[in-house]
């Protein structure tokens, strides 16, 4: 049998990962769909808002409403098309997220010193204080 392997959240509210060919059998609560293991249960992620919750002490971070991008895979940054690449050196075919023109003013500097900061170029200084600037230069310094 071949390895089925699931994200799914846990009784404790942590990412966990289970094999499908381990649930004994799988149920749904009000629009939940749960997995049972044994004497454990394992919630399926429904929402983009779990996942915001879930995932941002990984170093995610939503920079448009359709998206959660990995702050520490940042290589690129166009500030005219409002596009995050993965690579130093995108082409046409290089894969992207967007940044919300609500949010680009916000984020540029701050995307700028993560780019840079991943790329080894590491120009880093404080950002100003706020929240999501104050979560993200904690991702910084580690």
């Amino acid at each position: 049998m071949a390895d089925r392997s699931m994200t799914v959240i846990n009784e404790n509210y942590e990412l966990d990962c289970i094999n499908l060919y381990d649930v004994d059998f799988i149920e749904t609560d009000k629009r939940k769909i749960i997995y049972y293991i044994g004497n454990n249960k394992y919630y399926q992620i429904t929402t983009k808002s779990e996942l915001d919750q879930l995932l941002y002490n990984e170093g995610f971070e939503s920079l448009d409403r359709p998206n959660l991008v990995n702050l520490c895979k940042i290589r690129k940054f166009d500030e005219d098309l409002g596009k995050v690449y993965f690579v130093e050196e995108p082409d046409e075919k290089s894969t992207f997220a967007t940044v919300a023109k609500i949010k680009h003013k916000f984020v540029l500097k701050l995307i700028k010193r993560i780019v840079s900061f991943n790329n080894d170029t590491n120009t880093v200084t404080k950002p100003e204080s706020s929240k999501i600037k104050n979560k993200l230069w904690s991702y910084l310094r580690q």
